[in-house]
């Protein structure tokens, strides 16, 4: 006996001296752990080793990977603070520590053992452990499906212990947890009944950011099908963050709801690009700290999905990524991710790396390079191997797999999803669909069609317990597998449940793969009618995807066309009927004469023939006149046609110059982007300071010009530029580009002005000089301030530029005039190019003036 508690010792002495090297997301950090660890060395009996001791048991019993020896090593911790807690007479630790053995015994499967242990625990951990039982009873398991009834029997045990104890806390929770489990069972009224309770309780006790909270839980518990109910919740909670000033709520907030937009309206991104723009700004006021603080404290609440399921809400550009590549935009979807990378390695933010990683390989997926793409997921994995919790989860797996597939490696891609299988603990019934056809994709891959179909079969049966989203996918993927194999029989139910659904739903790339696998199993079929219109629509659809803007443009001439023509229809109408009613007022003049000249016929002979000659002159007259008038309105019709033939291709003209004008501006942008690309290759091999410094300089001066050409070829102007958005973004990119302290400002007072492209290039590069120079040279070591930049109208043709730092200014005796550095050289020269007033002003910092006339 003594033997066998020495190896457990010993395991878990071990298992201390590899801590150190252990990351790990909240609520233990890699200082936490480290901490833990030196007041656990010290060998002390008291409370503070007791808490210890048992914080680092849960870190254990959290863990997702190799579950088995976790959850030992858990017990030896807790045998330790057992024996503490019964040797110094401390209640509440050895209370506490079986409570962390009763969740063991909840991961073991063991709910009898639990509910006994229930039995001898304080009021509150036994609340906490029944919590604990229903929460397990949400998921699925490797041999079980979930059991949400008895998960809902659990916590109504703890509602109702609360409620005889008093315990407000625990009464809460249970029935947020109650709200969860009926929304899982998409029973929305009910679940909603349950959190307005804990709502109220919160408004009752003034608890505003409780209440935030509880909307929060109840709008992000699982994907949505009908998300306006999602929204209302993020409503109320925007409402609440904004008015006690938690602006790291309120940013969180502002994420979700743009997701929530995306999925409301049907891929269109101009709210979720709105609210994108606003999480942004604050962001960039408060840190990204703040955002991150308050994302894990929302994913750590989470009872279904696992933490990193919320990854996208810890940062704002992951956000600008998403919708930048719902717009087709890849390259920039890669920008922003690097940019969250770039920050969180050299911030230290390592415990966020893991996700980073993650985001980074999909971009280069999105690119098809899977080498790239395949080492960053390399990454993430080897990190949350050190922390012992797959972090990502199930997305990165069957990532992983995918591009093992893609390079022709399925035995490495079988053998490594087995070994992960084995490893990982599906959280899910998404974990258990994804991992279902993962497999598939392998025994595909492998020529093993019965084993593949097996698995593809229990993604579908997955699908059913979760959003229709991903009943979507699985009907796809098992017809792709049929299609493939020529089962197309087979494939036909799944395609026809696809086609029947609200189109709205699926984007537009897998709508346009149903119909072209609709069109493959038609034509297989035999019914060539139904395959020639699948086709035809895989080819509309095709078209609209790629060619959206230019059938836009296509539209709107198309409407102008037509409604020209029925302004013309309608003219000639007006002028038929005006010579209409001119002939019947002339027949009604010639009937009256014959009436009065009948009835002086034997008197009037004489006068009547001369009036039957005159009527006959009429008539000629008549006629003539309206023959003339026809043939004017043949020419003037004809002169039409011909104004409308010439302004239709000069429209197409100048709708053609246009297009070719933005693909231009595009390459030029990319081509800038390869100049930067080379310019930092040739930084790598670089060991002088001077020049790395020079290089580093030219990369700036070239992506203010590259920003010109990207703003060019996506606004809808093809010469001018908005100068107060371009200014904010050269700025943000300088600032981040120097890693400026937090202690130096920026204040830009930058007016609505637009200016031709002929200016906006040298004024950008004079502003892009001047806060560079501010940048390296106003604030040494040890001083901060401000640096403004101010761009305004001094009259409808003159405009100011002013770029001005209270940093230590020019040394005395400086004169710009003589002066050989570049930056100034640059300075003087573009401002002559501008034909502008060039002032310098060196008093209390350095002032830079620009007086130049804008170009109409």
């Amino acid at each position: 006996m003594h033997v066998h508690r020495l190896i457990r010792i010993l395991t878990w002495l071990s298992w201390l001296g590899m801590l150190a090297c252990l990351t790990q997301a909240q609520p233990v950090s890699i200082a936490d752990a480290n901490k833990l660890l030196k007041s656990v060395q010290r060998n002390a009996l008291d409370t503070n080793q007791i808490h210890a001791l048992l914080k680092l048991s849960d870190f254990h019993i959290n863990k997702t990977l190799n579950p088995k020896t976790s959850l030992d090593s858990a017990l030896v911790l807790i045998e330790q603070a057992e024996t503490i807690s019964r040797r110094i007479g401390f209640a509440r630790g050895l209370d506490n520590a079986l409570f962390l053995r009763g969740k063991i015994q909840i991961k073991q499967h063991n709910i009898s053992a639990a509910l006994r242990m229930s039995t001898s625990l304080s009021d509150s951990n036994r609340v906490r452990l029944l919590l604990e039982l229903g929460k397990d009873k949400l998921r699925p398991t490797n041999t079980q499906l979930a059991n949400r009834d008895s998960a809902i029997v659990f916590f109504r045990q703890a509602e109702l212990i609360s409620k005889e104890t008093g315990n407000q806390k625990w009464l809460d929770e249970s029935q947020c947890l109650l709200g969860i489990s009926y929304l899982l069972n998409k029973d929305w009224p009910r679940g909603k009944a349950y959190f307005m309770n804990v709502i109220q309780s919160r408004q009752r006790a003034g608890d505003k950011a409780g209440e935030i909270r509880v909307w929060l839980r109840m709008a992000t518990t699982t994907f949505c099908d009908d998300c306006r109910e999602n929204m209302s919740a993020l409503e109320k909670a925007l409402s609440l963050a904004r008015q006690i000033g938690d602006q790291s709520q309120e940013l969180l907030i502002l994420m979700e709801m743009g997701y929530e937009h995306f999925q409301l309206d049907g891929g269109e991104t101009r709210q979720a690009e709105q609210k994108a723009q606003q999480a942004l700004a604050i962001q960039k006021a408060i840190g990204s700290r703040a955002l991150n603080q308050a994302y894990h404290a929302l994913a750590e609440e989470s009872v279904y999905n696992m933490p990193g399921e919320y990854g996208y809400l810890s940062n704002a550009y992951y956000f600008m990524s998403d919708l930048s590549q719902a717009k087709g935009d890849l390259n920039q979807k890669l920008f922003y991710v690097l940019t969250v990378v770039k920050s969180a390695e050299s911030s230290g933010l390592i415990d966020e790396l893991d996700y980073a990683y993650f985001r980074l390989g999909n971009a280069y997926y999105g690119l098809n390079q899977f080498d790239k793409s395949l080492a960053y997921y390399k990454k993430s994995l080897a990190i949350s191997h050190q922390k012992g919790r797959l972090f990502i989860q199930v997305g990165l797996i069957s990532r992983m797999v995918v591009i093992l597939l893609k390079q022709g490696k399925a035995p490495e891609a079988l053998q490594f999803l087995q070994g992960m299988a084995r490893e990982y603990r599906p959280f899910t019934y998404e974990d258990k669909l994804l991992i279902a056809q993962s497999f598939g994709e392998c025994y595909n891959a492998l020529k093993q069609y019965k084993l593949a179909e097996r698995y593809y079969l229990e993604s579908v049966v997955w699908s059913k317990q979760v959003a229709v989203q991903f009943q979507y996918t699985a009907w796809q993927r098992i017809s792709q597998f049929y299609i493939t194999n020529n089962q197309y029989a087979k494939a036909d139910p799944y395609l026809k449940q696809l086609l029947s659904t609200n189109q709205k739903k699926i984007i537009p790339s897998q709508q346009l793969e149903i119909h072209l696998m609709r069109f493959k199993v038609d034509s297989a079929q035999g019914n060539y009618p139904a395959a020639i219109k699948h086709y035809q629509l895989y080819k509309s659809l095709t078209d609209s995807i790629f060619n959206e803007k230019k059938s836009k443009q296509i539209t709107q001439l198309s409407i102008e066309y037509e409604t020209q023509k029925k302004e013309q229809a309608l003219t000639l109408r007006e002028k038929n009927i005006a010579l209409l009613t001119e002939q019947n007022k002339a027949h009604q003049t010639q009937r009256n004469a014959l009436i009065g000249g009948t009835a002086l016929l034997l008197a009037l002979l004489g006068l009547s023939y001369n009036r039957y000659r005159l009527k006959q002159r009429s008539n000629r007259q008549l006629v003539a006149q309206q023959q003339k008038l026809q043939a004017q309105h043949y020419e003037l019709q004809a002169s039409q046609e011909e104004i409308n033939q010439k302004n239709e291709s000069l429209q197409l003209l100048l709708n053609e110059k246009e297009w070719l004008l933005k693909e231009i501006h595009h390459r030029v942008k990319n081509n800038l982007q390869v100049i930067m690309s080379l310019l930092n290759s040739q930084a790598r091999y670089l060991m002088d300071d001077a020049a790395l410094l020079a290089i580093r300089e030219s990369q700036h001066r070239v992506q203010t010009m590259a920003m010109i050409h990207q703003k060019l070829y996506q606004s809808e102007g093809m010469a001018r530029i908005d100068m107060g958005s371009y200014i904010q973004e050269v700025v943000v990119y300088l600032r981040d580009s120097y890693n400026l302290p937090p202690q130096n400002r920026f204040e830009l007072k930058v007016e609505p002005i637009e200016l031709d492209v002929t200016q906006a290039v040298p004024l950008g590069l004079i502003i892009n000089e001047a806060i560079t120079n501010a940048l390296k040279y106003a604030f040494p070591k040890g001083h901060f301030g401000t640096i403004s930049l101010t761009l305004h109208r001094l009259s409808p043709t003159t405009c100011e530029l002013t770029i001005a730092d209270n940093g230590v200014g020019l040394p005395p005796e400086y004169d710009a005039s003589r002066s050989r550095s570049l930056g100034m050289t640059l300075i003087m020269g573009f401002s002559q190019q501008l034909d502008g007033k060039l002032v310098i002003h060196n008093k209390d910092g350095l002032r830079i003036s620009l007086v130049f006339n804008a170009e109409e």
